[in-house]
């Protein structure tokens, strides 16, 4: 499928489309049970989704004419054959960010009593989300076009900071862990959003 009509996308329209893809890996993951071992297991799954209108790519008017192909050959989607290796971007902070993540998994894993391991597992769950939306960042190249694309990941990436200090600020009430660890990681996450703030300054900066 030809996807080059995402060029003249704004930010806003990358924004729905950021938007539906999340909704979009959430709903796979509760058909998935459903289909596990089935014959043509993938393909069932991309068909269910496509029945549904709120997962349908935008600027897709007719899902039966896209197939699981067109998808996973997708040019923004980072699985498709052919992809360029995977480039660590220049999001300031990502190693301390990697380095946060493993330390809040050392200490869920030595010190937490196993009834808290849901909520433990959300934030866990977060800062994975935030690498992986940083590392997408990362995949965009560098190009006029890609201007709109990249200031709309910044924006996810920043709601995702916000998601992250959120659910560790819950966590933190739960008293599951020593109270003198949550300051430390919520300031990281200040440290964070005035990265992402920054970066998306520079964005718009150039987009303009």
């Amino acid at each position: 499928m030809d996807w080059s009509f995402r060029k003249n996308w704004d930010e806003f329209a990358w924004e729905l489309e950021l938007r539906k893809d999340e909704l979009r890996i959430a709903r796979y993951f509760e058909t998935l049970p459903g289909c596990l071992d089935l014959p043509g297991e993938d393909d069932m799954i991309f068909r269910r989704l496509m029945e549904q209108p709120e997962l349908v790519p935008t600027g897709v008017h007719d899902p039966r004419h896209i197939s699981i192909f067109d998808w996973e050959n997708d040019p923004d989607n980072e699985e498709y054959e052919g992809a360029p290796p995977r480039q660590r971007g220049n999001f300031e902070g990502l190693r301390r960010l990697e380095n946060l993540a493993s330390e809040w998994n050392l200490l869920v894993a030595a010190q937490l009593d196993e009834k808290f391991f849901h909520p433990a597992l959300a934030v866990t769950c977060g800062f994975g989300k935030l690498l992986s939306r940083i590392l997408n960042l990362s995949d965009v190249e560098e190009s006029g076009d890609a201007g709109a694309l990249r200031i709309s990941l910044t924006k996810r990436i920043l709601a995702d900071i916000n998601e992250l200090s959120r659910l560790l600020e819950d966590f933190r009430k739960l008293e599951a862990l020593p109270d003198h660890i949550f300051p430390r990681f919520l300031e990281q996450m200040t440290f964070f959003r005035e990265a992402a703030l920054d970066l998306l300054a520079a964005f718009r900066a150039k987009k303009a």
